[in-house]
């Protein structure tokens, strides 16, 4: 008798969404601190400070919230292939599919 058998599939192929909104929320973090022109000029001005240092006092704490999130999204995708492996095992834990 024959048992079908199950491929297990890598996090980024059972959920490429979550993959793709991961990929894309890094990219702009990337994009946004490396990209000068947006932040290389001298107005507005608060005080004697420059449009540069107001940019990263309000860039830094948006982007350890990014990379937050990121990280969340990326544990969720680990979890839910990790359940998922699991399930497919039976109950006494030998590693034979069911």
């Amino acid at each position: 008798m024959t048992q079908a058998t199950t491929r297990s599939r890598s996090a980024i192929a059972a959920h490429p969404v979550i993959s793709a909104a991961i990929a894309l929320l890094v990219a702009a973090d990337i994009f946004f601190s490396v990209y000068t022109p947006i932040y290389a000029r001298l107005t507005p001005k608060l005080g004697d400070f420059p449009f540069f240092y107001w940019y990263l006092l309000i860039f830094m704490p948006i982007t350890s919230l990014v990379l937050w999130l990121a990280m969340q999204l990326q544990k969720r995708l680990t979890a839910d292939v990790s359940t998922a492996d699991m399930s497919t095992t039976d109950a006494s834990g030998s590693g034979e599919p069911r």
